[in-house]
């Protein structure tokens, strides 16, 4: 894992794994080592996170077939007008809260998502 920490206080995380996801997932929202990048029941856990402690909470998630990322059927969003597009939702719940909650972009090589800010 690689730290760098961007402009605006923004930190980038250059991840060699999904469980290196889950792992930053676990420790940015202080919750339990889970299987949170592969299990949606576990990625939910992100959406309750952030009903309960946001003063605004915002949450959607659809999937298309049709959009302009035809590998990247989720899109995800803690955040009106800003969306993470996923292989998988749980990977686009897990991206998109980490950006949009909690100020941290993970980078996963295998091209996971695709972010549009």
């Amino acid at each position: 894992m690689k730290t760098t920490i961007k402009r605006y206080g923004t930190e980038t995380i250059q991840l060699k794994s999904l469980a290196d996801l889950d792992r930053i997932v676990s420790e940015q929202f202080n919750l339990p080592l889970r299987p949170y990048s592969t299990d949606m029941r576990a990625a939910l856990e992100l959406v309750v996170f952030a009903l309960e402690n946001s003063e605004r909470p915002h949450f959607e998630i659809y999937r298309s077939e049709s959009n302009a990322f035809p590998d990247l059927p989720f899109a995800v969003s803690f955040e009106q007008e800003a969306r993470t597009y996923g292989k998988t939702a749980p990977i686009a719940i897990c991206h998109d809260a980490l950006h949009r909650l909690k100020g941290v972009i993970v980078t996963i090589s295998g091209s996971y998502y695709w972010n549009l800010d």
